[in-house]
């Protein structure tokens, strides 16, 4: 939601500055004592006036605007995505962390390490850690054998790292495509 954010900021900047220059020239041609010029905002206010708050279409707006806006707070409450993994450190003022994508990195170099596998794809989410490795070898008989050297070489990675809390690993080895 974070993203969302500064586009959602320009939006309303803009649409208040909007509504800002409306009112402006609205109430200067109140004062010159000529015709509403962009809204006509005299209907309105004749509305509003004979119109009482416990009437359905006062009542359906409001529960809509409530709504609205309490589904934007609970977006807003979410906790953020972490995107950083805090790692032990002996002293406690030292602050170091590992970037989701350094993380990804380090286990597919792992992955990768191991003779027969070719490639490797990682993807790091909430508290889990899935490793897909590709094999030069065709056939699942031949990646078979593979997968427990793959494991390995990425669980020495993590215990290497130190990270606080350390995510649930996944490993799977598939052969080689065509």
């Amino acid at each position: 939601m974070r993203l969302l954010n500064r586009p959602f900021a320009l939006i309303l900047a803009i649409a208040l500055a909007a509504a800002a220059i409306i009112v402006i020239t609205e109430v200067i041609a109140y004062q010159v004592h000529t015709r509403p010029v962009v809204a006509p905002w005299p209907t309105w206010y004749h509305w509003a006036q004979k119109t009482r708050w416990d009437r359905r279409v006062v009542q359906v707006w409001s529960a809509i605007l409530i709504v609205f806006g309490a589904l934007l707070l609970a977006l807003e409450l979410k906790p953020p995505r972490v995107k950083r993994l805090r790692l032990r450190s002996a002293d406690g003022a030292t602050d170091a962390a590992l970037t989701r994508s350094g993380l990804a990195g380090a286990l597919r170099a792992a992955a990768t390490s191991i003779d027969g596998i070719t490639d490797a794809a990682v993807t790091i989410r909430r508290g889990r850690a899935r490793v897909e490795a590709r094999s030069a070898a065709r056939g699942r008989a031949a990646t078979r054998p593979l997968r427990r050297p793959v494991t390995q070489a990425v669980r020495g990675c993590l215990d290497g790292l130190g990270l606080r809390h350390r995510p649930r690993l996944t490993v799977h080895v598939n052969p080689r495509r065509r």
